[in-house]
């Protein structure tokens, strides 16, 4: 087997980190859709995502089906910041 040898990318590692970070740190604001989203695409995006509207786009849908299930499914309360209009 030819295989590469598995490398490690401090780059891909501050796209993760910092995205949670943002999450964290933005959730009351953002609300869970748009934060999720976010979260999503920076994950995508340290894991090398070269398609960066695609990713977000599956962020936010991932992140409002997740929206759905948790706050109207179950009656669990999440954050809605900008789209629910309150912070």
């Amino acid at each position: 087997d030819d295989a590469a040898p598995a490398t490690f990318s401090w780059r891909s590692l501050v796209w993760v980190i910092g995205g949670f970070l943002a999450f964290s740190l933005l959730l009351e604001f953002l609300g869970w859709i748009l934060g999720a989203a976010l979260l999503f695409w920076c994950v995508a995006r340290g894991f090398g995502s070269k398609r960066p509207l695609f990713s977000l786009i599956v962020g936010l849908t991932v992140s409002s089906i997740a929206y759905i299930a948790f706050d109207m499914a179950l009656g669990l309360s999440l954050p809605s910041g900008l789209l629910g209009g309150g912070f």
